[in-house]
């Protein structure tokens, strides 16, 4: 049997592992809710498009290190996601008030207090922060959704649907009131409790440096004493001696050897000591710096000449002589007036920080010139001829730390020039507005077939550039980067340079949502697709069908050519007028969904054409917001030679498109990466900015003119090529197809046709429906397809019908 001083032994340890523990416990909950409140408070919006592709299991991959260092959020990308998870998903701000519960939580365990004012604070806290997040849901303020979450919105939608919204702000009004009320007393005093605890435990530090501060205090009082003590004992006579030679020696041949009392400390009989003068010391001269500091040479930008589109003839005829009026320029926005002053101070010390950090590393510069552009300032330098470019280039960071800047980007060297250049982003970007652009003598006066402005560069000169000689372009950036609204700048760009008798459009708009203003250019810039009633086609299938017709479109062209004996579609149109071909563009807005979807159905016409389609006028746009090697293959890469890059994540997605570096370090909002294909680097240019609004003003002014009479319609694409039909079931007989019979009487029988009706009937596939539905109309059961109208059916009753079927049969 244990005796009595044994169980007491074991009674004892099993306490203090007990408070132990709590211990522990207490802290690990206080760290954790100190963690959580700090990472809500440090919510950056920008993060989310950072992370948001990045898998969990990648937490240990070079890509999340990438994307780490762009992070805004100073607790990295933990801290990142649990406050886009708190804002965004569950309550908002008011999230962090369950933290401060956590908190008090943890430090009732470590004080061993009692846990139920813990618990009382928790649940009011909790209630007060879904009660917040309502309120804020019910508001129309610029921050309510950051302020509501996910939570709160719901909640708001349903009070408000169910009581309205002054009941709903009644109802919350009293639930916050009533908590505070009912739980007041308690939550305040435990509040106060805690308030005191800290103050007692952070008071003991501030104690101990408060005498340690007092402590010297009395030293230096101690100090200055013995010090005018000394002054007061040199004023007095000097006692008179002997001339023997155990004369007294006086005060000032006996003060530097005075013996140090035995009680004074280092600092004081420092002070009583003499003091020598110290001899200059003599420091080498550094050999990094040049002799002179050169001086910066502000280069002055491109001031381009001005021109009213208006004033060109903006009414013309078309081929089938129907009238058409180009769009007024007054349907864009005018920016405000383009302030021309800069900032030398701004630049001076630039130049300053730049060269000094540069000299730290023995990086002589001989010679230094700027140009500023809307948004970043290129620093131009001439090395000393003992310089490396490579050394320059190997400081990008340090350099951004340097400057503490983000988007610094070093061109080492400048095509064509013997300096090396540093892009530094101004302290204050300007906007580039469309209309800027476009109202400039050289867009007026452009000779380029199918001209496209893309922006302006650091020289403030308007980019315009000849998608024909692309002749295929490749747009990828993150989300918000300015993919969309460069899609519109091109469209709208040939919208006010081209007739509909030149260029057509093909648009394929996965995401519904980017490319619908444009379904008013229908009858005039649209093209029709046979079996297809919608012309800018939103679903992955119907997008393989599209690029398909457009396949067929290349092939028939190039037997045009082929017949006529010349090389391209400028010299057919030129010899046959009369015959002219127009230019065809395929834009592409989310090249990701289709591949995701179709794969390779969608990447094998996608090739085909842009290997082949330049010299038929037929030229690809394809954006995506994935550039990865998965989405841009290698087929595809090779086909664009010309390139855009938006912001990314990180430099593996920058080599993807660019084949290097440099577009994470862009700004976003339309700052781009332009890769031509006739300079070796890219360029660096600032987008120009198109609202909606305006898109669909111009859209709205060119449909409501007089529709062409003549539609152009592409020819049905292939789809028995490589796509496994022919082992679905998918067979014709006398050239019909197998349900052709079938589809016949069913839309004899409901009166309406449209390859939708067959696709749910039936269970055919789009493909076949489609090429089902050409059989009908081939047949003269149901008429040709007018856009978004349904199709009449021109058999009336099923006798008519099975009549017809005999006859064809026979």
């Amino acid at each position: 049997m244990k005796t009595k001083r044994e169980n007491k032994s074991s009674a004892t340890n099993v306490r203090s592992r007990d408070k132990l523990l709590k211990e522990l416990s207490g802290i690990a909950l206080m760290l954790s809710a100190l963690f959580l409140i700090s990472a809500i408070l440090s919510f950056h919006p920008d993060d989310e498009a950072l992370f948001g592709t990045l898998a969990w299991s990648d937490i240990s991959s070079p890509l999340s290190r990438d994307v780490a260092e762009s992070i805004h959020n100073p607790f990295g990308l933990l801290g990142a996601r649990l406050s886009a998870f708190f804002i965004r998903s569950f309550l908002g701000y008011p999230a962090f008030l369950p933290g401060l519960a956590l908190f008090y939580w943890g430090w009732s365990l470590l004080r061993f207090k009692s846990l139920k004012p813990a618990l009382l604070f928790f649940l009011y806290s909790v209630i007060m922060a879904i009660d917040i997040a309502a309120m804020s849901g019910l508001t129309a303020t610029p921050h309510s959704d950051v302020m509501a979450g996910a939570i709160g919105r719901m909640i708001a939608a349903m009070l408000s649907t169910l009581i309205g919204l002054t009941g709903a702000w009644v109802l919350l009004g009293v639930v916050a009131v009533g908590a505070s009320f009912y739980m007041g007393r308690s939550i305040v005093s435990a509040l106060q409790e805690l308030l005191f605890s800290l103050n007692t435990v952070l008071a003991r530090p501030f104690n101990a440096v408060r005498a340690w501060f007092d402590e010297r205090r009395k030293k230096k009082e101690e100090n200055d004493r013995l010090k005018a003590a000394k002054n007061q004992q040199k004023k007095k006579p000097p006692e008179k001696y002997s001339k023997k030679t155990d004369r007294k020696p006086t005060d000032s041949e006996s003060e530097p050897f005075r013996s140090v009392p035995q009680e004074m400390d280092f600092d004081t009989a420092s002070s009583v000591l003499p003091s020598f003068p110290e001899e200059p010391s003599v420091t080498e001269p550094d050999k990094g710096l040049p002799a002179g500091e050169p001086e910066m040479i502000i280069r002055k930008v491109v001031h381009e000449k001005e021109a009213n589109l208006d004033e060109r003839s903006l009414k013309v005829q078309t081929k089938d002589r129907v009238p058409y009026r180009f769009p007024s320029i007054d349907l864009l926005e005018r920016g405000p007036d383009d302030d021309e002053e800069i900032d030398e101070r701004q630049l001076a010390e630039s130049k300053r920080k730049l060269l000094e950090k540069l000299s730290i590393y023995k990086i002589q510069v001989v010679r230094i010139s700027t140009t500023v552009g809307p948004r970043v300032t290129l620093f131009e330098m001439e090395l000393a001829p003992d310089v490396k470019v490579a050394r320059v280039k190997s400081l990008e960071n340090d350099l951004a730390m340097a400057l503490a800047a983000r988007g610094i980007r070093i061109i080492a060297p400048i095509p064509g020039k013997n300096a090396v250049g540093v892009e530094i982003p101004n302290g204050k970007p300007k906007t580039v507005w469309l209309r800027s652009v476009l109202q400039v003598e050289r867009f007026k006066n452009s000779r380029l077939i199918l001209p496209i402005v893309l922006g302006k560069t650091i020289a403030n000169e308007v980019y315009i550039d000849d998608l024909t000689a692309m002749p295929h372009l490749l747009i990828a950036g993150a989300t918000g980067a300015g993919k969309s609204v460069a899609i519109n700048v091109i469209i709208t760009s040939l919208l006010y340079a081209c007739t509909p008798d030149k260029v057509k459009f093909v648009l394929i708009d996965p995401k519904r949502v980017e490319l619908f203003h444009y379904q008013y250019l229908k009858n005039h810039f649209l093209v029709r697709f046979p079996g297809i009633e919608e012309q800018i086609i939103t679903d992955p299938q119907k997008a393989v069908y599209a690029l398909k017709c457009v396949e067929k479109e290349m092939e028939q062209r190039y037997e045009r050519l082929e017949k006529a004996g010349v090389r391209n579609i400028g010299d057919y149109n030129r010899r046959f007028p009369a015959e002219f071909l127009p230019y065809l563009v395929v834009v592409v807005d989310e090249l990701a969904d289709l591949m995701i979807t179709a794969g390779r159905e969608v990447e094998e016409p996608i090739t085909r054409i842009a290997q082949l389609a330049r010299a038929v006028g037929i030229h690809l746009i394809v954006a995506t917001q994935r550039p990865s090697v998965d989405i841009i293959t290698g087929i595809i890469k090779a086909n664009f030679p010309s390139r855009i890059a938006f912001q990314v994540a990180s430099r593996v997605d920058s080599r993807t498109i660019l084949d290097g570096s440099g577009a994470e370090q862009l700004l976003g909002n339309g700052d781009m990466l332009y890769q031509p294909v006739s300079l070796p680097k890219a360029i660096r240019i600032q987008g120009p900015y198109v609202s909606a609004q305006e898109v669909e003003a111009i859209t709205t002014f060119i449909g409501g003119q007089h529709a062409l009479n003549n539609m152009y319609v592409l020819p049905a694409g292939d789809m028995q090529k490589g796509n496994g039909l022919s082992s679905s079931g998918y067979q014709e007989k006398d050239g019909l197809d197998s349900m052709f019979a079938d589809a016949a009487r069913l839309v004899v029988m409901h009166q309406q046709a449209s390859a939708s009706l067959l696709q749910r009937r039936l269970r055919l596939g789009f493909s076949r429906a489609s090429r089902v539905m050409d059989q009908l109309e081939f047949n003269g059961i149901v008429s040709r397809g007018d856009g978004s109208k349904p199709r009449e059916v021109l058999i009336n009753n099923e006798d008519s019908l099975e009549l017809l079927l005999r006859n064809l049969n026979d």
